[in-house]
């Protein structure tokens, strides 16, 4: 039987920085993960997902946007799907090879790319060896959800996955989720040609979301190509002529869509096959995620977890934060608490939209008063020039104290811009301090000072 002192379970981003914190801190670390190497982000996630959405952009805006900046051009554009496939690929591996790069040659860590199952609450399988560990950190990551809806099956189905590896596109797609990965990659597909259909069972896109931000942005994704069918309820799925077709109603009217194929984006599940997390006495939550406390630790005190596996919001800057706590934590006497950090969020749609902190309606929710200010990217200088002009920006202050506490926002540039509140939030700054920052004119990032002097009385 082989000893360890911490066996970190999976190689995604929160197992990484996980291996790399324990070993920080002098601790001689096994990290296991079923290959390929690298985890969601890299490999099915972000980084793929994003390389895609840039060629599907591009040939937008060559189409749809070149006259309007005074340039003509003669024929039709096309694309070449495969070796767009092919590049996105090239760039994967090399994320890949980067992120080993992260842990090999780091003193104390190995890696061995094996499945890991657990045996005891301090033994597991891994591969063909047990091991027996002093800690152990669970970062497993998640996988693509099915929705259960009479009728539909495998043959028509596809994941965010699947998409991803498409050479031959499909003529026409439903899209079941209008949340990041629904929007994203129904736009990609759309964009690309695909006639698709996005159906949410929400009434509200997102109902702690501004109705403007969210009105706006929803037509600004229809303009696009991309429309979106809120309070829609899947009833059943039937086959005809070999083609999905989705019943269901909106209020009480009933909808007959068919398609092609069906992208299941009704979000993803934490990956506990094969684990057998009961066996080492962590108990899941009642949406089959590892339940842990604010240190990061289940209910075996020797086994952390973080990330995806946790139920926490499926975003790489909150695996990685939550790996190095639940590393540290392993491999220390003293652990460290998680804090309630400000998690800036985007979609990466064309426009993009981008929130951090708390909307107006989280903010009452918790009683706390509040002022707020609001611009349309059509009264900001840069956004008319680029004829950027679909977009807007709301920032929320507390009342009483005007700090700044949350935003939201859609438009051109709305990942990058959200940073600049993000960084305000993270200092607790005041309307006031911020309104002091001088901003280059014109840019983009002018529209936070804008909205700012509408909040405050400070010129």
């Amino acid at each position: 039987m082989k000893k360890v002192q911490v066996l970190v379970i999976g190689a995604g981003s929160a197992g990484r920085y996980a291996a790399r914190e324990a070993a920080r801190l002098g601790r001689e670390v096994l990290i296991a993960s079923t290959p390929p190497f690298g985890g969601l982000c890299i490999l099915k996630g972000c980084m793929p997902s994003k390389a895609l959405l840039r060629s599907a952009h591009e040939l937008y805006a060559a189409k749809a946007e070149l006259a309007d900046l005074g340039i003509d051009h003669a024929g039709t554009f096309s694309f070449d799907l495969p070796a767009i496939i092919r590049m996105k690929n090239r760039m994967i591996a090399e994320m890949a090879d980067s992120a080993r790069g992260s842990i090999d040659g780091i003193p104390g860590i190995t890696l061995v790319e094996e499945p890991v199952s657990f045996l005891t609450p301090e033994t597991a399988q891994v591969g063909h060896q047990i091991v027996h560990f002093e800690r152990a950190v669970i970062a497993t990551g998640s996988l693509p959800k099915i929705p259960d809806i009479p009728g539909l099956t495998g043959k028509w189905t596809l994941t965010s996955d699947d998409v991803l590896e498409l050479e031959t596109l499909p003529e026409s797609v439903i899209v079941l989720g209008a949340g990041p990965v629904g929007l994203e990659l129904g736009q990609y597909l759309s964009m690309m040609g695909v006639k698709v259909t996005v159906v949410e069972i929400s009434s509200r896109w997102n109902p702690d979301v501004d109705i403007r931000i969210e009105e706006g942005y929803l037509a600004a994704l229809a303009k696009r190509g991309l429309t979106v069918h809120l309070g829609f309820r899947s009833e059943h799925f039937e086959e005809s002529a070999d083609r999905p077709v989705l019943h269901g109603k909106i209020g009480d009217k009933s909808l007959r869509l068919e398609a092609d194929r069906v992208l299941c984006a009704t979000g993803r599940r934490p990956d506990l096959d094969n684990l057998n997390p009961l066996a080492a006495e962590v108990h899941l939550s009642h949406h089959r995620a590892i339940r842990v406390d604010p240190w990061l630790r289940t209910s075996n005190p020797r086994i952390f977890a973080a990330g995806d596996v946790t139920g926490a919001l499926p975003v790489l800057n909150l695996a990685t934060y939550h790996g190095e706590i639940a590393g540290f934590n392993a491999a220390s006497a003293l652990p460290k608490k998680i804090e309630d950090r400000a998690v800036p969020t985007a979609i990466f749609s064309d426009p993009e939209f981008a929130r951090v902190g708390l909307t107006e309606l989280q903010a009452h929710a918790l009683h706390i008063p509040t002022i707020t200010g609001y611009l349309p990217f059509s009264d900001l200088g840069k956004a008319i020039v680029n004829r950027q002009t679909d977009g807007a920006l709301k920032i929320v202050a507390d009342k009483k104290t005007r700090e700044i506490l949350g935003a939201e926002m859609y438009g051109a540039g709305a990942s990058d811009l959200i940073h600049l509140l993000t960084v305000a939030i993270g200092f607790s700054a005041t309307i006031d301090q911020y309104q002091r920052i001088l901003h280059i004119h014109p840019t983009m990032a002018e529209i936070v000072k804008y909205v700012v002097e509408e909040m405050t009385d400070s010129f």
